[in-house]
């Protein structure tokens, strides 16, 4: 933005650098097992003993429209997911700003989410300010316990933001936004940060489960703002 990279460029693992979307579940998924209407599937352990970050944040996508200032994209969920549906990602840039929109077209009911994982350099300055954070289990996976934010690094979901997620990168400042519900915040790498929201908890197909309907697709957006 303005000639400053904000963005991890590479890493070993592909989960560890970029800015890609986590469709159509976002954070851990509780030992890669998802229930649905009393049925039980398996989902790939992409961080054993958990399933992690969706299907489609490494597979290929195709272009339907490229313009010099935006591209949209669409990819099936894959053989992985086990119901059927597509996935549209937009990108935007206006004014400066980068706009995003996450499109969940279901040809089959099914509990989904979709989210962003962006991989910020590490950063001059950060702030963050959530009402609270949902607390962890002795495994990790996130629960519905509310707890006040702790003073500490960070691998875990917030919810109900009092002002946005800001950080300084070089001399670019800049605002991460969005209309999703939850946020995880994972600031314990030296290599970058990541303010990352989503549309549900880590483990939310299971626990709260949003179940997308044919005709009824799951929208969410996210923009990323320069700010004074």
């Amino acid at each position: 933005m303005d000639g400053t990279e904000l963005l991890v460029t590479a890493a070993e693992d592909s989960l560890g650098w970029g800015l890609y979307p986590m469709v159509p579940f976002a954070g851990r998924v509780r030992d890669g097992v998802l229930m649905f209407r009393g049925l039980q599937y398996e989902l790939p352990l992409r961080l054993p003993p958990n399933a992690l970050h969706g299907t489609v944040l490494d597979v290929e996508w195709t272009v339907v429209e490229q313009l010099p200032a935006k591209i949209t994209m669409t990819c099936d969920l894959g053989s992985d997911w086990p119901f059927a549906g597509t996935v549209t990602h937009v990108i935007d840039v206006v004014d400066g700003d980068v706009l995003f929109t996450l499109t969940l077209d279901a040809a089959e009911p099914q509990p989904a989410q979709v989210g962003w994982h962006p991989w910020f350099l590490p950063p001059r300055h950060s702030h963050h300010n959530f009402t609270a954070m949902l607390q962890q289990d002795v495994s990790g996976i996130t629960t519905n316990q509310r707890v006040p934010v702790p003073h500490r690094k960070y691998d875990d979901c917030f919810v109900k933001p009092i002002t946005m997620p800001w950080l300084t990168i070089g001399e670019v400042k800049v605002e991460i936004s969005s209309d999703c519900s939850h946020w995880v915040i994972y600031n314990a790498n030296p290599a970058g940060i990541c303010f990352e929201p989503q549309s549900g908890p880590p483990n939310g197909i299971n626990t709260e489960p949003y179940v997308v309907m044919p005709g009824k697709p799951l929208v969410r957006h996210m923009a990323i703002t320069r700010i004074s």
